[in-house]
């Protein structure tokens, strides 16, 4: 027994070694530097809590950055999760097609944010892009939209390319949620006259919190650290539109050469995220004992 246990810890030596290093020394690391004035190649001044309280009282862009985060996420969010429980709830129906759209709903998130962002960019030019120009051939030249080159339509459609990329994993999720239901909990719901949507609302969906806990955890964890998509696509343009906390951070760290001020900025996401899913699981946990 104890020969078994030396070898569980053995084994897990470098794990917990390389967590160590790459995550709990850097972030301290980082949070020292959030303290401090450096800039590359020239000497380190201890400056307090001097740029944290420029962040939330001076820099226009650190704001407007943060208030975008949470709209990309509310509307990330709020439109992924029930599309995925939707379609699964199709799926679970047996809809014509089930079996083709049952091979394809995971192709999204199969592509890389790279191939993702190339793509969708194309689709989204104002001028020669793939939907508006759908839309001038069948004389809907009406419906065109600016789409990335908008102030008050970039973010949004960054928002559409991370819906689209992430719902067929919430569908993926839900639809093994439902197939787990115990089946004699329909049976009973349909003996004593529930219609369809009355056996979904009242008996299936109520049983689909651990699924709703997986994805929602997931989905804010890439939508408050979103990057890729945001950089690749829009830059955080036009403007400050589409800009966000890691866009942002990324462009004051090694565009400004501001690495101190950049760890700030990377210290109040990391606090963020944190915040965010530890109020949703105590929440949750206060749920089940409820």
């Amino acid at each position: 027994m104890a020969r078994r246990k030396l070898g569980i810890v053995l084994f897990s030596l470098p794990a917990i070694a390389l967590v160590s290093i790459f995550v709990y020394v850097f972030v301290g690391q980082s949070i020292n530097l959030s303290f401090t004035d450096w800039r590359f190649a020239r000497p380190i001044h201890w400056i307090g809590f001097d740029n944290y309280i420029r962040l939330f009282t001076l820099d226009r862009g650190f704001q407007t950055s943060l208030i975008n985060t949470v709209k990309l996420t509310v509307f990330f969010i709020g439109l992924t999760i029930p599309l995925g429980l939707g379609l699964a709830i199709l799926l679970d129906l047996g809809v014509k097609g089930r079996g083709f759209f049952r091979t394809i709903y995971l192709i999204p998130l199969s592509f890389s944010f790279v191939v993702s962002s190339v793509m969708w960019m194309w689709s989204f030019l104002p001028e020669s892009g793939t939907i508006n120009t759908i839309l001038r051939t069948i004389g809907l030249s009406c419906l065109a939209q600016p789409w990335i080159t908008s102030t008050s339509q970039s973010l949004w459609s960054v928002g559409i390319v991370y819906i689209w990329q992430f719902s067929g994993f919430a569908t993926l999720v839900y639809y093994t949620g439902i197939a787990s239901v115990n089946p004699e909990l329909s049976e009973a719901a349909v003996i004593d006259g529930a219609t369809t949507w009355q056996k979904y609302r009242h008996v299936i969906i109520p049983q689909q919190k651990p699924a709703t806990v997986t994805i929602l955890i997931l989905t804010l964890m890439y939508s408050l650290k979103c990057f890729d998509l945001v950089w690749l696509m829009t830059g955080g343009g036009p403007g400050y539109s589409s800009e966000v906390l890691a866009t942002y951070m990324y462009k004051v760290t090694f565009n400004q050469n501001k690495f101190g001020y950049g760890a700030s900025i990377g210290i109040v996401l990391v606090v963020l995220s944190m915040g965010v899913v530890g109020l949703f699981l105590h929440y949750m946990r206060r749920g089940e004992h409820g």
